[in-house]
């Protein structure tokens, strides 16, 4: 109740209302720094407000999934890692657990060191169910996990009995799993009875609706105080006092209606900008006869082959494949070439006029001692005044200027890593899952510039919806092979094993037995018709948008897109 909370000398929330009912499934968004982690510490008890106090239910079992590993944990195994978190050490349960999200009993005895960053996440899962908590916590659990696993997550979270308050930036995740939406902002919570998606939109309603009554009391006030200036000015003249009281009493109106005028939002501080150039040519590059993989040994191991690939000026390429089909591979291939100004060879061809800006997932490039004003500025041809306008546009402000980058955090070095993408001003991007570590309001700002910008994109995320609204064209890593496909969804509904259903979270996927294939070719029919309702609902909630929310680029794209789809279902 009244929670208030300050980081430093910033409010991050004050006189914030929560309510979490038994079975509640709510999901907690906002942009980044906006406070959600801290709410969730102190929900969890592992801090404590500046003011307001927290009421619980007597003998509430509550777990929080842990965002990374404790201590202790490296050298145990998977069962006994599961197994000790429990109240009571049931191995048993444990077993099952493991079993459920994906860990079959031969790997049990395996250590918890040798798990990578996705099954890490499952074994965190994992420990926090074992406790059957009333309430779990759940702070961005999507994070590098590919789609087969985002499934897995989502069917677990859907048959958990208890109340979850979960913080995600994946739209499609929020909407599959959640059915109440906190949008944190504002210093305060707004809550809506609906998944993220509707919810968002019920937002936009109330902040156009806000906006207007604001500018109606701004106009009525502005109106009120000239006419009270004009009386007092008239009583000073004639002297007279029935006009002077007239003009002070209307000077109080004023005054009352300036502290009753409706609040409008001052939305999120931070603005994510990406200045990008465009490109002239036929091509950008163009593959022919590849073999990827990488060396072991000496010894050459293949993961895929291309027999022939191209990207053009302008194009949003997206690269799907499981996680270890070699993604990321190919892309370290490409920008290790435009380092290497390799150019032309038999298997690679590159575009003279070709500027690369790569956005690296694990943040590599935006790390170590060097300051975050020097790392935006390297080998930028501007003066310091333009790179500090750079900064403080995305939101670092001037003092944090000199911070070393290995100091800050994944989202702060995302930012930077775009300031000095928008400074280099490149017209070809690679951007290996740039979702990873920006909120939803960043997510949906990249979207509209990659849509607005003429610079070609080949990317790759496990976030459906960037991924449904950003790409032209999807190439998909598959048998060995890299083939292109015609939309995304029989990846998506094959990796989440779910019959595709229409997208936006009002029908929940409902989930295929393993022994029940469905042919190939009603799986793409399926798909088709799945993308068709999807365009469909997309255009019919951008146009229900006030003009000034709406996206007629994306609208008019959608609209090519459903015209080719429904000539091939005819």
């Amino acid at each position: 109740h009244t929670l208030a909370h300050s980081a430093g000398r910033r409010p991050l929330f004050e006189g914030l209302d929560l309510a979490i009912g038994v079975g509640d499934r709510l999901g907690l968004v906002g942009h980044n720094g906006s406070g959600k982690s801290t709410l969730l510490d102190i929900l969890a008890g592992e801090r404590e407000a500046d003011s307001g106090h927290i009421s619980r239910s007597r003998a509430l079992r509550l777990a929080r999934v842990e965002q990374f590993m404790p201590e202790g944990l490296a050298e145990l195994s998977l069962l006994e890692s599961v197994a000790n978190a429990g109240a009571v050490d049931e191995v048993w349960r444990a077993a099952a657990l493991l079993e459920q999200l994906g860990f079959p009993e031969v790997r049990h005895t395996q250590r918890v060191r040798e798990l990578s960053g996705g099954q890490l996440n499952r074994l965190m899962l994992a420990r926090a169910l074992v406790q059957e908590p009333q309430l779990l916590l759940l702070d961005e659990p999507t994070n590098h996990l590919d789609i087969a696993t985002l499934g897995l997550f989502e069917e677990t979270l859907q048959q958990f009995r208890g109340a979850i308050l979960l913080v995600s930036h994946d739209r499609a995740f929020l909407d599959q799993v959640t059915d109440t939406t906190l949008i944190l902002r504002d210093l305060r919570i707004y809550r809506f009875d609906l998944p993220y998606s509707a919810a968002r939109l019920e937002l936009e309603k109330m902040d156009a609706a806000a906006a207007q009554r604001h500018a109606a009391e701004e106009k009525k006030i502005t109106s009120l105080r000239t006419s009270a200036k004009r009386m007092a000015q008239w009583g000073r003249t004639y002297d007279n006092e029935d006009l002077a009281r007239r003009a002070k009493s209307m000077f109080r109106r004023v005054e009352r209606m300036e502290e009753d005028r409706t609040f409008v939002t001052k939305g999120s501080p931070l603005d994510l900008e990406l200045s990008v150039g465009g490109g002239r040519g036929n091509t950008v590059l163009t593959l022919e006869d590849l073999a990827v993989g990488y060396s072991e040994g000496g010894d050459a191991v293949e993961l895929f082959r291309i027999d022939e690939c191209y990207i053009r000026p302008g194009e949003r390429v997206a690269l799907l494949g499981h996680n270890g089909v070699g993604k990321t591979t190919l892309i370290r291939y490409l920008v290790n070439a435009f380092a290497e100004d390799a150019g032309f060879d038999e298997c690679l061809r590159i575009n003279p006029q070709v500027r690369l800006g790569y956005y690296d997932q694990e943040l590599q490039e935006a790390a170590g001692p060097v300051s975050l004003f020097d790392f935006v500025g390297k080998d930028i041809p501007r003066e310091d005044q333009g790179i500090v306008q750079t900064l403080v546009a995305a939101g670092f402000a001037f003092e944090a200027h000199r911070t070393p980058m290995a100091s800050m955090s994944g989202g702060e070095r995302a930012r930077a890593l775009f300031a000095r993408l928008s400074l280099l001003q490149p017209n070809f991007l690679i951007l290996d899952e740039p979702t990873n570590h920006i909120d939803i309001d960043g997510r949906e700002q990249l979207e509209s510039q990659l849509l607005d910008s003429d610079a070609a994109v080949l990317f790759t995320s496990h976030d459906r919806e960037f991924v449904r609204g950003i790409a032209q064209r999807f190439l998909l890593i598959e048998h060995n092979k890299l083939v292109e496909v015609t939309d995304p969804e029989a990846f998506f509904a094959g990796s989440l094993n779910v019959a595709p259903t229409v997208s936006g979270g009002k029908a929940k996927a409902k989930r295929r037995k393993a022994a029940s294939p469905v042919p190939s070719a009603e799986l793409a029919e399926d798909a088709l018709l799945e993308r068709i309702d999807f365009l469909e609902q997309k255009l019919a909630e951008d146009e229900a948008r006030k003009a000034k929310f709406q996206k007629p680029k994306l609208q008019k794209e959608w609209r090519e897109e459903l015209r080719t789809l429904l000539a091939k279902l005819d």
